[in-house]
């Protein structure tokens, strides 16, 4: 629809003028698409520099991708909606798209990373892409409404009021402590009659109940990770888990930290296991849980549970 809109006004001297509200990975990628089909593209960032909070993803890496991409291995509660978007944008898509940035890449267990291992370079090359289409960056201009008068829409700021064709919503949400997460996007959504499914976190860490884990924190080790709600086993993920003051993180902890946050929030019982694959940390752990165990337990085998916090 974009592409037809872009051609039409191509053929009477006008390009379809697109508003997009937010300047993180989403709105960079919305504004470079819209800008390839055409359209005079405005994109609008609250902050000073647009993508900051890619420059955290990863561990300061940025996981651009991953090869596996069957949808049953996306963890949420509509498993349809991941099978119609990549059916829309595919893997080799999204490969093509940051190769055409200038992306190189390297690979670990199937997960893509830039060559450079520094994920400030995907920053900047979509603002370099964005420029060189033309995309009017304007920073630290924060939407406050969205409204259509008058056949078109209009974006107010504190200090302007943008006018345009489309309006594409990439405020993101808060999902970070980095400047402008506040999730101000969702109000802008729920005034134009968007239904919001009430935010909870996701691919997080898990905070545990207790206070010994400041005495393991900083290791990272192998494991399978099972979660246990209402003490029925739900899910399991395996893979390279971080240790730290507060609890478990890690990719396996993230892939079901989404399940444990909402059966917390439902008021369920949630439950980690944990079965660390590496035995040199067996004697090491009996030690730490023998000596102030409260609601954890550890077997001869190592394994773990911890009740988890909301």
């Amino acid at each position: 629809m974009l592409q037809a809109a872009a051609d039409e006004g191509d053929d009477m001297g006008e390009k379809t003028q697109v508003i997009v509200v937010g300047g993180g990975a989403s709105g960079l990628a919305a504004a470079i698409a819209a800008a390839e089909n055409g359209a005079a593209v405005t994109l609008l960032e609250q902050n000073e520099n647009p993508g900051r909070k890619i420059c955290v993803t990863g561990n300061g890496r940025c996981n651009l991708t991953n090869r596996d991409m069957r949808p049953d291995i996306f963890r949420g509660q509509h498993p349809e909606f991941v099978e119609e978007i990549l059916a829309q944008f595919t893997l080799e898509d999204t490969l093509a798209f940051f190769e055409k940035l200038g992306v190189a890449f390297t690979e670990r267990n199937g997960w893509l990373y830039p060559r450079s291992n520094q994920a400030k370079c995907i920053p900047e090359l979509l603002i370099l892409k964005a420029r060189a289409l033309k995309v009017k960056i304007k920073t630290r201009e924060h939407a406050e409404s969205v409204s259509w008068e008058n056949g078109r829409w209009k974006v107010e700021t504190s200090g302007w009021t943008y006018e345009g064709d489309k309006v594409i919503l990439a405020n993101g949400s808060k999902a970070s402590q980095v400047p402008g997460s506040d999730g101000s996007g969702y109000e802008l959504a729920a005034n134009l009659g968007h239904h919001i499914i009430r935010p909870l976190p996701a691919l997080t860490g898990l905070r545990c109940k207790g206070n010994v884990f400041s005495a393991w924190a900083g290791v990272r080790t192998d494991a399978k990770v099972t979660l246990l709600i209402g003490g029925k086993r739900f899910v399991e993920e395996s893979g390279e888990v971080q240790l730290t003051d507060y609890g478990i993180s890690g990719i396996p902890v993230f892939q079901l930290s989404s399940y444990a946050i909402r059966a917390l929030d439902e008021g369920k019982k949630v439950t980690t296991v944990c079965e660390l694959s590496s035995g040199i940390y067996k004697s090491f752990f009996k030690g730490i849980f023998e000596k102030k165990a409260g609601n954890l337990s550890i077997s001869v085998s190592c394994r773990a549970a911890f009740g988890t916090a909301a």
